[in-house]
């Protein structure tokens, strides 16, 4: 397993001995964790994203592309193990490992494919007598270039910790998820700083929600005074071991309002600076959209088909690199309204700036530069009022601004703003299929995504019913209508309508079964199609100490 560096445990040693110093009790108090989650997922006619080739066709496959037709069941397990301390009154500290999400999976193999004027296709195989350079009727080498592509068959099964084989998350996070200690200073402990690794939120989780690294700084006013408290933060983002990756710092700013204990009401702003890429491959799930549209279009044989996938080839098979500088400001809160009532609501602009190098793809094609202007809006609102001792009505809505990728607008000559929301790790639950939601949110792997399908966006109003009708069982029912700002690949501005329903039975204080249904009618973004269904089976072990 590989450990944090020196100097960060020695910065973590530091400031828990100087506030360890100042403690009016010497105490040492430890609380361990547990956690073990066990999950059976059945998902039906999911839209497809993938696009594959096809050896004996030698194409890349696109015909279902965006269609509703992937379907997969798995099983899956979660395990954490940590520990909560304090030391005095004024040190805290935590520590935990975990698993990330792990399962069987089985990932498409991978084909060296040349780009050949020899294949009707203009795609052959490595090997397949189309892929050489003939000079005085004489084979003298491989054509260049031979660019890997994943392909239709699948290569032998492994284990998989949040989506990756399991020996490359340990290298990437050795498993783990905090290390961080807290002193608290000042009269009544007012001053609050934390450092180390931890889970981090932003603007409610749509700018961002996961673990980083960092230090951040916390004032509860509240305790000599105002009833205000304002915080700032300095992270990493991101589940891999800060020192592996770019430096791509996350600053963030906020003050709240405090009118009682469970209450908050304020604003917010942060500032990225990407130096990792990440931003950029969101839009290279786009530049293969473009192409595989157009490719749907063509006649399979032609020259311009061949040239089409000869570009796509470039496009699936190529990384997307640049940088990018995204500001955020806005507003959130969560309050009483009237009896039996609470308002929550996040809004907030997204602006920057883009420098993109996106896989242009093809017959040596170099990649493409982009630069682009980012201007973003967000909005949510979310009601729950109690109508019974066990029954809660509420509704939500959720708008994420969307456009066409800065590419594809660069292409037709629309200009050089992007006008979709862009986080750095949303993680949004408001659905359970078109979002993150459910009885399976511990296990989302996060990771940057474009608003909606492809950056298009999303508009969602919805409604939610809970009924508990005692500590031991719970059910929770949402249904909302899903809608594109922008309109997709085939023309429309629906996604459509999503019915959740979740159960949960707890027999005993430490063991929960859950269960989970979901239903999203395709509309016209689509295309269509048969409805997107997902089962989920659940278990939950959580043993209170």
């Amino acid at each position: 397993m590989t450990l944090p560096p020196r100097p960060l445990l020695a910065a973590l040693t530091a400031l828990a001995l100087a506030a360890g110093a100042r403690a009016d009790d010497a105490g040492l108090e430890l609380v361990p964790r547990l956690v073990l989650h066990g999950r059976f997922t059945d998902r039906e006619n999911a839209p497809l994203q993938d696009v594959l080739y096809a050896r004996a066709l030698r194409t890349l496959q696109v015909k279902d592309y965006l269609r509703p037709v992937d379907s997969q069941q798995w099983g899956s397990a979660y395990a954490a193990a940590g520990v909560d301390g304090r030391l005095g009154d004024a040190v805290r500290f935590g520590l935990l490992l975990d698993t990330g999400e792990l399962r069987a999976q089985s990932f498409p193999a991978t084909a060296p494919v040349c780009l050949t004027p020899s294949s009707p296709t203009g795609l052959d195989v490595v090997g397949s007598g189309r892929c050489v350079v003939v000079v005085n009727r004489r084979r003298t080498g491989v054509l260049d270039p031979v660019v890997p592509l994943p392909e239709t068959r699948l290569s032998p099964g492994v284990v998989t910790a949040n989506g990756r084989p399991v020996g490359d998350e340990a290298s990437r996070t050795g498993f783990l998820r905090e290390a961080w200690v807290s002193a608290s200073f000042g009269r009544a402990g007012f001053a609050t700083v934390r450092a180390g690794r931890r889970r981090f939120t932003v603007a409610d989780g749509f700018v961002f929600d996961d673990w980083a690294t960092g230090v951040e700084a916390d004032l509860d006013l509240g305790a000599i005074g105002p009833s205000f408290d304002v915080g700032l933060a300095a992270i990493q983002p991101g589940r891999d071991l800060p020192w592996l990756d770019p430096f791509s710092p996350l600053l963030v700013l906020r003050a709240d309002w405090l009118p009682s204990l469970f209450e908050h009401a304020g604003v917010f702003a942060a500032v990225f600076r990407d130096r990792g890429g990440n931003v950029a491959e969101l839009f290279r799930g786009a530049n293969v959209e473009s192409s595989a549209l157009r490719l749907q279009a063509l006649a399979e044989g032609s020259a311009a088909f061949a040239a089409e996938q000869q570009r796509l080839a470039g496009i699936v098979a190529g990384q997307a690199t640049g940088d990018a500088t995204l500001f955020w400001a806005g507003t959130s809160g969560d309050l009483v309204a009237g009896r039996g009532g609470r308002l929550g609501w996040t809004a907030a602009i997204a602006a920057g700036s883009l420098s993109l190098q996106l896989p242009a793809g093809g017959g040596g094609d170099i990649p493409s530069t982009v630069k682009a202007s980012v201007l973003g809006q967000l909005v949510s609102l979310r009601y729950k009022r109690d109508v019974g001792h066990d029954v809660g009505v509420g509704g939500f809505f959720v708008f994420l601004s969307g456009d066409v990728p800065p590419a594809e607008k660069a292409r037709l000559g629309e200009g050089d703003r992007y006008g979709g929301f862009l986080g750095v790790s949303p993680y949004v639950t408001a659905t359970n299929i078109f979002f993150q939601g459910g009885v399976s949110e511990s296990f989302a792997a996060r990771q940057a995504t474009a608003p909606g399908v492809n950056g298009r966006g999303v508009v969602a109003p919805g409604v939610n019913v809970t009924w508990d009708p005692s500590v031991h069982f719970g059910v929770d029912a949402r249904a909302a209508w899903l809608l594109a700002p922008q309109a997709g690949p085939y023309g429309g501005q629906d996604y459509g309508p999503e019915v959740d329903l979740e159960l949960t039975w707890s027999p005993l204080e430490w063991l929960t079964f859950a269960a989970e249904g979901d239903v999203l009618v395709p509309g016209d973004f689509f295309g269509g199609g048969s409805p997107v269904t997902k089962v989920v089976l659940g278990v939950d072990v959580v043993p209170r100490w």
